[in-house]
């Protein structure tokens, strides 16, 4: 099987991102899975190796091209002296994670990287398709991004809903090789109101015309507290705290977000620059490793994809079973 060559932005380079970089590929098995190319400072990496009293090698290169097999690349992505002062936040890191982010961003959009990975305190706000949060247990899309609570009734409309749960039952498809996956989608409010009686509860049917598996609304409280999560392949909650404390409550350890480009992958972990434990070489590494496996894994999920659906054959005959799926969607789940 062809290894990888997966991009990593540098993070933030007063925290943990070094750490857990070079940590995660001091082991030899990381490098067998992939080529790893880091977009940062060889200058930086050695004085956190140093630090951090870490043996993993690396070696400079100038572009993603140069990359070595079985080896950390970095490439300098930046002349600049950049100042390293461990858990402080300064304008220096702010400016390198910059230029990381963009260099990792035009490689991976060039196809020079199969994928791009942020290291710890890097979020990659960059646009995309579709951001999924993942953990062991389930896989969550938003309907809202980062817009005050206010804001986001006015945003949960049937065409919003629609176009959410069209690109979310694609990416499930596409990215994690589910041939019908079912979606559960949360409730705005706790008690049925006008979102839920006049836009959501009648798009479940118009969007089973669409071969789409969408079932709901469930109120949060009660489809968390219930574990009715497991009986589904993805979540569509309304906003993001509606989601974010089950996520890392029920796996914190590898909380990722994946975000979902026609073209590009990108995966981050749920997990900041930890600025109040940067340099004692406590930073765990299982979340940053989980990212570049979801990476390694959504590329060639696509590629099998890609496959499967070149030409396809036009369908020339009504599959009753069709009808029996539609009928899925009225299904609650079984309580546990």
């Amino acid at each position: 099987m062809e290894q990888l060559k997966i991009g990593i932005t540098h993070g933030y380079t007063n925290g943990v991102s070094y750490e857990v970089i070079l940590k995660a590929f001091e082991n030899p098995t990381m490098l067998e899975l992939c080529t790893p190319v880091v977009y940062g400072s060889p200058k930086l990496a050695t004085y956190h190796r140093k630090a951090m009293e870490l043996s993993t090698n690396f070696s400079t290169i100038q572009n993603a091209g140069e990359a070595i097999k079985e080896k950390l690349n970095i490439i300098e992505c930046f002349k600049e002296e950049v100042k390293v002062d461990l858990g402080q936040q300064t304008e220096e890191a702010d400016k390198a994670l910059v230029c990381s982010r963009e260099a990792g961003l035009r490689d991976a959009e060039k196809g020079l990287i199969n994928a791009l990975v942020g290291a710890p305190g890097d979020k990659m706000e960059q646009s995309s398709e579709l951001t999924v949060l993942i953990n062991e247990f389930m896989k969550v899309a938003v309907l809202t991004d980062q817009i005050p609570l206010n804001q986001v009734a006015p945003f949960v409309t049937e065409e919003n809903v629609m176009k959410k749960l069209r690109m979310f039952d694609r990416c499930l498809k596409r990215d994690f090789s589910l041939t019908r996956p079912r979606i559960a989608i949360l409730a705005l409010n706790p008690e049925p109101g006008n979102e839920e009686k006049e836009i959501l509860e009648p798009l479940i049917q118009k969007i089973a015309d669409e071969q789409i598996c969408a079932i709901g609304p469930f109120t949060a409280e009660q489809f968390f507290a219930s574990r009715a999560y497991t009986y589904y392949d993805g979540i569509l909650a309304m906003y993001y705290d509606q989601c974010a404390a089950p996520l890392h409550l029920s796996g914190s350890e590898y909380c990722i977000a994946l975000q979902t480009g026609e073209n590009t992958i990108k995966t981050v972990p749920l997990q900041d620059a930890s600025l109040d434990i940067a340099g004692r070489g406590e930073a765990p590494i299982s979340s940053f490793c989980n990212a570049i496996y979801t990476a390694l894994d959504v590329h060639r999920n696509r590629l099998r994809y890609e496959e499967a659906h070149k030409n396809p054959l036009p369908k020339l005959f009504h599959d009753k079973r069709e009808d029996s799926r539609r009928d899925e969607n009225k299904r609650p789940p079984k309580p546990e």
